[in-house]
């Protein structure tokens, strides 16, 4: 087995690859790379699979013969880092490993067995529509789906109508969704793991891409590329019916990216004195203000709003690091909305954010978490001062 290659360009293919090398586990072939040579159409075919999703890529090389071998995904592309020069060769010396040839240097790596490999069997849709920006959808709506659960809510609902495409992330505290208006051509609709919408979003960005189901499969392809990732069971939740049951009894419009800004500056300092921490939001008649309160200190930020409804002044509270990952991509004018039980929506033309508040038990019970920890480090200070002395006298 013998080829020349671009070494700039498979390097770029590898590295929006690299994403679903798994980092642990028992296959050492799942830590490779496959690349296969074919010398009747020209062509390198270079696949990577974590089980969960797979992903092929096609680029054009010199092929005087075929083959194919698995490397280690980590040393090959150190090695293509490394070496010189746009041209390079790959060369089986034996069975067990393979030349590679820069400009100026040879380097010599152990394949893996080809044969243990699990390759992909990517099917072919049964019908396809286009979509782009996935990678913008992925970014908008990630933060809400599920850390830890690993039913249906840890997995990014996609709904594609003829008018665009909409992606929605949902567990018990948070609701995001993110809409782009396009020219898709058809409807469809898929949850899948975050985790591999977000390999697929590393290899595509937001370029336009045909998507297509099989089975239990749903199948992502452009120029050069295939992408396949396994469908979550199960219904999704009504996300939309919960939007539509809020009662609204506060309505403000302001500048999200100012906000945002005050949002992040008082979680940054809530952050400090606890895991789980919390800011409050009061929304008056011409100002939202974000503050918080914790054993290390304090913050008070306030952004211009332009109250549109409700008559009344309301306080709620909200986790910090919640607030930061789903708003984290927001700017623009927003309209934020007020349920009676605390409910926080803020949304604009295609972006839309609900958040749970946090109860007032919550709050005091971390208060008293706060407190209880801060009575604790005073006694081991005051323990460790009167330490100090009785050693300082024994001395003396």
């Amino acid at each position: 087995m013998r080829f020349t290659v671009n070494r700039k360009i498979m390097l770029e293919h590898f590295k929006t690859m690299a994403a679903m090398i798994p980092k642990s586990g028992t296959n050492p072939e799942l830590k490779g790379f496959l690349v296969e040579a074919n010398e009747d159409d020209g062509y390198l075919y270079l696949t990577a699979n974590c089980l969960e999703a797979a992903i092929q890529r096609k680029l054009a090389a010199g092929i005087e013969s075929g083959g194919f071998f698995v490397l280690d995904a980590k040393m090959l592309m150190g090695i293509l880092s490394h070496l010189a020069g746009d041209e390079t060769i790959f060369e089986t010396e034996n069975p067990g490993s393979v030349r590679i040839t820069g400009e100026s240097c040879t380097y010599t790596m152990n394949v893996l067995d080809g044969k243990l490999f699990p390759r992909p069997d990517i099917p072919f849709p049964d019908s396809l529509v286009k979509v782009s920006g996935i990678k913008k959808l992925y970014s908008k709506t990630n933060g809400a789906a599920h850390k830890e659960l690993t039913n249906i809510l840890s997995g990014i609902h996609i709904e594609i109508t003829p008018g665009g495409i909409t992606a929605t992330g949902c567990d018990a505290k948070c609701i995001a969704t993110a809409h782009l208006e396009q020219d898709c051509g058809g409807t469809m609709d898929f949850t899948v793991p975050k985790a591999t919408l977000s390999y697929l979003a590393s290899a595509a960005g937001d370029e336009e891409l045909e998507v297509g189901k099989r089975g239990p499969f749903v199948i992502f392809m452009k120029e050069g590329m295939l992408f396949s990732m396994k469908i979550m069971a199960g219904e999704y939740v009504n996300t939309a019916g919960i939007l539509d049951s809020l009662k609204t009894v506060y309505e403000a419009k302001l500048e999200y990216g100012d906000f945002k800004e005050q949002v992040f500056h008082a979680s940054g300092i809530s952050a400090m004195g606890a895991e789980n921490s919390y800011v409050r939001l009061d929304f008056g008649e011409e100002h939202i203000t974000v503050s918080t309160v914790n054993d290390v200190g304090c913050a008070k930020y306030s952004a211009g709003a332009v109250r549109i409804s409700g008559d009344s002044e309301y306080s709620f509270y909200y986790p910090s690091a919640m607030l930061k990952d789903i708003f984290r991509t927001v700017d623009g004018t927003m309209i934020v909305s007020l349920d009676k039980r605390g409910y926080l929506l803020v949304f604009n033309k295609y972006d839309k954010y609900l958040l749970t508040p946090i109860t007032a038990g919550a709050v005091e019970k971390q208060a008293l978490k706060y407190a209880e920890l801060q009575k604790k480090a005073r006694g081991k200070t005051a323990e460790a001062s009167s330490k100090q002395k009785r050693l300082a006298a024994k001395a003396a």
